[in-house]
């Protein structure tokens, strides 16, 4: 029987537990992470199934949260099931919301919950989940009898930089540090958006027979880095460049951003300003929790020195009352992130008198 672990793991554990052998009963993931949750999933199917055999022994109950979107009579029939032809049968359950509180235990029938704890050999149920609470009865439950709880969260900014360099050279080429950074703040850190992306330019790459990866080539093949252009609209704002700002904003609106999204990325730029302005070092921003990124804790600190402390608070306060005019309808989106950007501008100026 595979070893018993109470507490909820993490993506690592999860990994090592696959390498001694597929063994448990059940296996119930959450966490923000997609992309390593499907990886997961696929090799577990992959194992127990093969290919030809998944309209047999492959089922997939789908919910949206609540336990009474699951039709767990079925459940239960499946679970009860032997596999047919192959070695053994997979059950996936999406958002069951199993997990979440106590009621969703106790509405249970005895006999459900003996089907759930102890499920049979030669069949495995993989439960996908928005959140799960280690207090709740049927985990710890099933917990007791094998299964294994895993939180998936994306990975840290080094753990994907291995990751991407590892994948690049699967596919017989290099990315640069400066690109692959880039690459990640544009997909916000999701595995699944960065697969994506390089899968372009890898294709890019193999047609012009290019094996380096430069931030020159992100620049030209990936989507737009909207967190690249709110630092330099920043630093325009920084100069008091009114002409220059207002331009970069219209290539903005033009390229299709929507103004509520620049009005909202500005308001956290600010905000992290003000955090790095308080702060001494890249060091100390990164202990901050603002950022995992010591690139983007650099580019903070470095920009930060460029304002006063009462600009950058003016600046947030502007960003608050744009956020009241839209939402009352008194002005429409794309006036009042000018607007904001004109008030911005102004305080610099002014601020170098």
């Amino acid at each position: 029987m595979a070893t018993i672990i109470r507490k909820i793991t993490n993506w690592k554990d999860l990994s090592d537990d696959l390498q001694r052998g597929i063994e448990r009963p059940a296996y119930i993931f959450a966490g923000e992470e997609i992309f390593l949750i499907r990886q997961a999933t696929k090799k577990i199917i992959d194992t127990l199934v093969p290919a030809n055999l998944h309209a047999l022994a492959k089922i997939t109950f789908r919910g949206d949260g609540k336990p009474s979107t699951i039709d767990i009579k079925r459940l239960v029939s499946e679970i009860a099931t032997p596999p047919l032809f192959a070695q053994a049968k997979v059950i996936i359950v999406e958002y069951s919301g199993f997990f979440e509180s106590q009621s969703s235990f106790s509405n249970l029938t005895e006999d459900q919950k003996e089907a759930l704890i102890h499920i049979p050999d030669r069949c495995h149920v993989l439960f996908i989940e928005n959140t799960i609470r280690q207090s709740n009865k049927l985990l710890s439950a099933m917990q007791a009898n094998g299964a294994l709880t895993v939180t998936i969260d994306k990975q840290s900014p080094r753990e994907l930089l291995r990751w991407m360099s590892s994948l690049c050279t699967r596919y017989g080429m290099r990315i640069t540090r400066d690109a692959a950074e880039s690459l990640m703040f544009r997909c916000e850190y999701a595995m699944t958006d960065i697969a994506n992306e390089l899968e372009t330019v890898f294709l890019f790459h193999r047609y012009t027979e290019q094996s380096d990866i430069t931030l020159e080539d992100i620049d030209l093949i990936c989507r737009e880095d909207t967190t690249g252009k709110i630092f330099d609209l920043t630093d325009a704002i920084a100069e008091g460049n009114m002409d220059r700002a207002l331009q970069m904003l219209d290539v903005m609106i033009a390229r299709r951003e929507a103004p509520l999204y620049i009005q909202t990325m500005l308001a956290r730029q600010t905000r992290d300003l003000l955090v790095a302005k308080s702060c001494s070092s890249a060091a100390d921003v990164l202990k901050s929790g603002l950022t995992k990124s010591s690139f983007f804790a650099n580019k903070l600190v470095s920009q930060s020195k460029r304002f006063t402390q009462n600009k950058l608070e003016r600046m947030m306060e502007d960003c608050f009352h744009a956020d009241v005019s839209v939402k009352t309808g008194r002005l429409d989106d794309e006036d009042a992130v000018s607007m904001l950007v004109i008030r911005a501008c102004s305080a610099a100026s002014d601020a170098t008198r």
